[in-house]
């Protein structure tokens, strides 16, 4: 790993932003205020039918805003119209968290998507929107043709753009049973060769991430939630997304 990827080991990431009263997940208020703290951010973006990157990680809107209606189906008007959990945040586009943030500290953005589909839509947008990005950054997804396309795309772009692809697994309790075994098993990155593996904390020990660890691909925990959860999972990961709580060690981050 570069010296300017070590931040995946090194800086605790905040799930969802640093959420907190009136800054509720994936909203602007909550990415402010983990960059303030010195936090990377983890966020969710999905790719709507109008062709927006939306940062918002549920498939249906009902919960988050109010309003029945499927996150590809949001259009720009209903983004400014709603709003998230009560508060005066709506759901931001990637580009306002990429201007948001500026920088300041790390990304690790997750693409989703509902259903596996040989479509790469949402992969050459992430990175075309993050091409010009001045701060730090990698992508991951649970799904993995969405990870093998991330790894062929920035394989293609020039060296300075290079970022990491991870792949998310852990317990996979909603999948279903073909998917949850693969998933589980990883067995796909025999394939697709992620940089980095994030790895849900309820699932360790795991055999499997310590094969990968001993091969020199790092491991995030997520998602951590408490100071004991952290102890928990830095004996089988190097690095965690957390929640709920602030890590000590947040501000050591150099700018």
């Amino acid at each position: 790993m570069s010296s300017d990827d070590r931040w995946l080991l090194d800086t605790p990431i905040a799930h969802r932003g640093l959420t907190g009263h009136n800054r509720p997940a994936n909203s602007l208020a909550a990415f402010e205020a983990a960059a303030d703290a010195g936090y990377a951010c983890e966020l969710d973006v999905q790719l709507t039918h109008a062709g927006e990157l939306v940062v918002v990680h549920d498939y249906e809107l009902t919960a988050l805003t109010g309003a029945a209606i499927a996150t590809a189906e949001l259009t720009p008007a209903d983004r400014q119209r709603l709003r998230l959990q009560g508060t005066d945040q709506r759901i931001p586009t990637l580009s306002q968290v990429l201007d948001q943030v500026a920088g300041r500290v790390p990304l690790l953005i997750e693409l989703k998507r509902p259903t596996l589909a040989l479509n790469f839509d949402l992969v050459d947008e992430v990175l075309r929107q993050t091409a010009d990005y001045p701060g730090r950054y990698a992508v991951e997804s649970f799904d993995p043709l969405l990870v093998a396309a991330l790894r062929v795309a920035v394989r293609k772009l020039p060296p300075r753009q290079r970022v990491p692809v991870g792949r998310i697994s852990g317990l996979l309790r909603t999948a279903g049973p073909l998917t949850r075994m693969v998933g589980r098993s990883m067995v796909s990155n025999l394939v697709t060769r992620p940089d980095f593996l994030a790895f849900e904390v309820d699932a360790f020990p795991s055999n499997l991430t310590a094969w990968w660890r001993r091969r020199g691909v790092p491991v995030i925990a997520w998602p951590v939630a408490s100071p004991e959860r952290e102890m928990f999972a830095r004996q089988y990961s190097d690095n965690i997304v957390f929640s709920g709580y602030r890590p000590s060690h947040g501000q050591h981050l150099a700018s």
